[in-house]
């Protein structure tokens, strides 16, 4: 998997990996689940964005439109009235990133003219229209599989399945529009076409996500699994649910959390990044150690004067290896000996006669895990450039990568 190191666009940019940055919900809606009402006014808007801003909040995302279940649609013009008297003030009283919460291309249009730097688009399907906006404006995308509405009462059958497939033709589909997947945030859309099953499912196993080299986003914020899990009918009390299931998705790989309570949503990702972030400690941490271009003299292959006359083999060889003591303390006892690893290679190599390379690569795999512990992951790329082909060409390889 890919792991991303960026989510930026024209205004914005977050470091990955580092830290989980919490994006603050912001309904301007009469009719949103949780919240509903209650920041309809442009002035309570943009005074609870600057207080989300001050708890902690790396993104304001303002939502014109409710999208629950059984929510009405209302019209482009209808949710870009409510934006007027909200994103012109809002981007003057805050400096923060502001996302807009649309499927509506006109609405993102407006949206990104007046001070959005992200379209939070939950359609849950790829619109080459708003890509097209999406790239016009440098702008980040966040893109949310949408599911099955019939899965609501029953669990799909492969949900991890489901997502990955429609992220690989989301992200394909944008990078043919010219948009760098560091423009591209992933929601695995919790609550939307799925069961609760499947939103448990998808938390749980977060880590089988692939990202493409995307950041992935998580908003669990107040859903109704929780309310079932908690037995908690008030979407505004289930913030205790909602922080134990962004903990469990900042440790499946999350780098932006999603909530309406943006304190709590702070003070749960401060807590879960310094377990699972900043947690290994110096002998669990790994350094690469490198051989490349080994060459030696071996007889394996199919062929049956390739195990009597013998060829050269070249090995590169990268050990993720516990060796940052080495680094203080200039002392050899500390590291992996290259010169060590070399003479295990070569006994691995030598001591027997394989058909396949990738045979060969294994016994070598074998042999230096077993010959030193402080190494905990390995690739090994076994080159045989001299293999009896009919044709021109530079080498051929097997590549394997091996972990304890």
């Amino acid at each position: 998997m890919n792991v991303p190191e960026y989510f930026c666009g024209k205004n914005f940019s977050f470091l990955l990996n580092k830290k989980t940055y919490v994006m603050g919900i912001l309904n301007v809606t009469p009719d949103s689940f949780s919240d509903g009402g209650k920041y309809f006014s442009p002035e309570s808007a943009v005074s609870h964005a600057v207080s989300m801003q001050n708890t902690g909040a790396d993104i304001i995302d303002v939502g014109a439109m409710s999208t629950r279940p059984g929510a009405e649609i209302i019209s482009p013009e209808e949710e870009i009235s409510r934006l007027r008297g909200v994103l012109p003030l809002l981007s003057k009283e805050i400096s923060v990133p502001i996302s807009a919460d649309t499927y509506n291309v006109e609405t993102a249009r407006y949206a990104l003219e007046h001070g959005a730097a992200i379209i939070n688009d939950v359609s849950g399907k790829f619109d080459p229209e708003m890509a097209k906006l999406i790239k016009e404006y440098g702008a980040g995308w966040v893109i949310v599989h949408g599911g099955d509405s019939n899965a609501e009462s029953s669990c799909t059958k492969d949900i991890i399945g489901s997502v990955n497939s429609f992220f690989k033709s989301a992200v394909s589909a944008a990078e043919m529009c010219g948009i760098d997947k560091k423009s591209i945030c992933l929601d695995v859309g919790i609550g939307f076409g799925k069961s609760r099953d499947d939103d448990a499912y998808l938390l749980g196993d977060l880590k089988k996500i692939n990202t493409l080299g995307c950041a992935l986003l998580v908003g669990a914020s107040r859903k109704r699994f929780i309310g079932e899990v908690t037995g908690e009918s008030e979407p505004s009390k289930r913030d205790a649910g909602t922080v134990a299931a962004h903990t469990l998705a900042i440790a499946g790989g999350a780098d932006i959390i999603r909530a309406h309570d943006v304190f709590s949503a702070v003070g749960g990702a401060l807590t879960a990044d310094r377990i699972v972030r900043y947690r290994k400690t110096d002998d669990e941490q790994t350094d690469r150690i490198i051989i490349e271009g080994l060459k030696i003299f071996a007889y394996h292959g199919v062929n049956p004067e390739e195990k009597t006359d013998g060829q050269n083999f070249i090995l590169d060889i990268y050990a993720d290896a516990a060796v940052r003591k080495a680094c203080y303390s200039d002392d050899l006892g500390d590291t992996v000996n290259y010169a060590k690893i070399i003479k295990t290679v070569k006994r691995a190599m030598t001591e027997n006669k394989y058909d396949l390379i990738e045979k060969a690569a294994q016994k070598v795999s074998d042999a230096v895990f077993d010959e030193f512990p402080a190494i905990r992951k390995l690739r090994i790329t076994l080159k045989k450039p001299e293999a009896p082909i009919n044709a021109d060409f530079g080498f051929v390889a097997a590549e394997i990568v091996r972990e304890r």
